[in-house]
């Protein structure tokens, strides 16, 4: 059943179609959505997940969301970093999505520029090139002359697309809220707090105040490493749909793999973009989520540009610190600190088998125990970490997936240009830096204060607390919840039951009927209806009252 916050019909139905379309019509079948197709495909249509056989189910599913439009790109795009939910293989299949979009024509451009900036085009800008240097499903890029002089990078959102993807995230969650009650495994994995993640992280990308102020914190960050360069952000010429920076100039990755740059050395260049992201994510804690190729830039001299922060991931001082010693438990072999590490880090099942957990972490613990740093690769340690947090569905935070894609991309990038090169050799000093601060007299000092504080405040809260609970017994207003996730499954059982059942009575009625018209005929008086041909008016009534209950019950889809 359609849930009650869904309006845009016609949108639904779309979805629906296509997800028959590429092989899941068992799904649109089990979660009662059958109806929603017309009754041509309902007919034609493949139900029992076979489809498509000559295309993995990555491969189909990846097809799907790109027909699917820009809502559902991003959703595979943040589906791509959960390996910790989903098999490599769709994984991987997510990272290869790609925007079909056609670029905005020069007169929208100017309209939305007027609207939001206040001015024309020319007005604002020395000069503007309306065509656009990169095209994306959300928005689009164009490069701009201020008057000052300054050349700039003008990212603007592209027309309506806020209200799609609202329309579209209310589908999301309506759907989520159906699968979970039908499948277990929706219900392991909180597929539903899975779309409210994205829905929040699309949102965020749609306000360019966000990217903004991602980007002027990095800005700041880096003001002084003459190594690393972040665009600046030009507040006067930015809004929450247009977001202007300074335009950078350099060499991209390909340039880099294809010819040897002289002004470049190719080892200091991936130690300086390792060493900046780390910079990044432990000690600024704010970190680009996304540092692929299109990403990048090179400059003479071994200096490092970052551009679109779109995607970007937060670590708190807990976070860091979590970090540094998840790395740290592997290469000591520290079984109970890797435990309680991933506890800090993660959320543990109520029903966690904490014995088979501990063997499976001794495990992975011997597998990178005394293992010298140049021998490890990160994506290999993030995939067997992700791995058995999978085996016993252990949910792992946003921030956390993220880093682990970010590093897993970067270990990929410098693979390519320097073998020799260690993401954990680098990353060894800031996890022991990481450890030793919480040594420091002045942190052990600020948590105890925490701790102290949080004690004599949630025991002030206590009285209260059990006041309020005592008192709502007393009133007999204690309200006790019930999940029955398999209701709405047990409740389609009966209801296809019911109308297999309504059917067969209509059936043993009209051949009774029929019947007794038949002996009527043939051994009753003749009378003024014997000059109406009573068995085929039956006959035509029967076929025809049988064809609207099987149309019923077969759009129903419960049959």
């Amino acid at each position: 059943m359609i849930g009650k916050h869904i309006r845009q019909i016609k949108r639904y139905k779309e979805i629906v179609s296509i997800l028959v379309k590429y092989g899941f019509g068992y799904i649109v079948r089990d979660v009662g959505l059958f109806h929603l197709l017309s009754l041509p495909k309902q007919l034609i249509s493949d139900f029992s997940g076979n489809g498509n056989e000559q295309s993995s189910i990555g491969e189909r599913i990846r097809s799907m969301f790109e027909e699917l439009g820009p809502t559902f790109i991003k959703l595979g795009q943040l589906l791509s970093l959960r390996t910790d939910i989903l098999p490599e293989q769709i994984a991987d299949a997510m990272r290869d999505l790609q925007d079909h979009v056609t670029p905005i024509d020069s007169q929208t451009i100017r309209m939305i520029i007027l609207n939001e900036l206040g001015a024309p085009v020319e007005e604002l800008f020395a000069d503007f090139d309306e065509k656009c240097i990169a095209a994306a499903s959300i928005a689009e890029a164009h490069r701009a002359l201020l008057k000052s002089g300054e050349e700039v990078a003008v990212k603007i959102r592209r027309p309506n697309i806020e209200n799609i993807i609202e329309k579209d995230i209310e589908i999301l969650l309506d759907l989520a809220s159906l699968v979970e009650k039908r499948y277990e495994w929706a219900r392991t994995y909180q597929i539903s707090a899975i779309v409210e993640e994205f829905a929040q992280a699309i949102r965020n990308e749609l306000d360019y105040r966000a990217e903004a102020r991602a980007t002027e914190k990095l800005h700041d960050f880096f003001k002084d490493n003459e190594h690393v360069i972040i665009p600046g952000v030009y507040r006067n010429f930015s809004t929450h749909r247009i977001l202007t920076l300074t335009y950078i100039h350099g060499y991209k990755y390909d340039r880099l793999i294809r010819d040897k740059v002289e002004t470049i050395d190719n080892k200091i260049i991936c130690e300086r973009l390792v060493r900046s992201f780390l910079d990044q994510a432990l000690i600024c804690g704010v970190f680009h989520g996304d540092p692929h190729p299109g990403n990048l830039f090179f400059f003479p001299e071994n200096k490092i540009g970052y551009i679109d922060f779109g995607q970007v991931g937060y670590l708190n001082e807990a976070m860091k610190r979590d970090f540094g010693d998840l790395i740290i438990g592997l290469m000591k072999g520290n079984t109970e600190m890797l435990y309680h590490t991933i506890s800090s880090m993660t959320i543990l099942p109520d029903d966690l088998n904490e014995r088979q957990f501990k063997a499976d972490l001794d495990l992975l613990r011997e597998k990178y125990y005394q293992l010298p740093f140049k021998d490890v690769h990160i994506g290999r340690v993030i995939h067997d970490v992700f791995g058995v947090t999978k085996k016993h569905r252990i949910s792992i935070p946003k921030n956390y997936t993220l880093l682990g894609k970010a590093l897993i991309t970067l270990e990929g990038l410098i693979t390519q240009i320097d073998h020799d090169i260690s993401i954990l050799e680098l990353a060894e000093p800031y996890g022991q830096r990481l450890f030793f601060k919480r040594l420091n007299p002045n942190e052990i000092t600020r948590r105890i204060l925490m701790s102290g504080y949080d004690v004599v405040d949630n025991g002030i809260k206590i009285p209260a607390l059990l006041r309020k609970t005592l008192t709502r017994l007393y009133h007999g207003k204690t309200r006790v919840e019930m999940k029955l996730p398999q209701l709405e499954f047990l409740l389609a059982k009966v209801d296809r039951a019911a109308n297999r059942i309504s059917f067969s009575i209509m059936l043993l009625a009209l051949s009774i009927i029929l019947a007794s018209i038949i002996i009527g005929e043939s051994f009753g008086t003749r009378s003024l209806l014997s000059h109406v041909p009573i068995l085929g008016i039956a006959v035509t009534l029967f076929l025809f009252m049988v064809m609207i209950v099987l149309f019923s019950i077969f759009r129903s889809g419960r049959f």
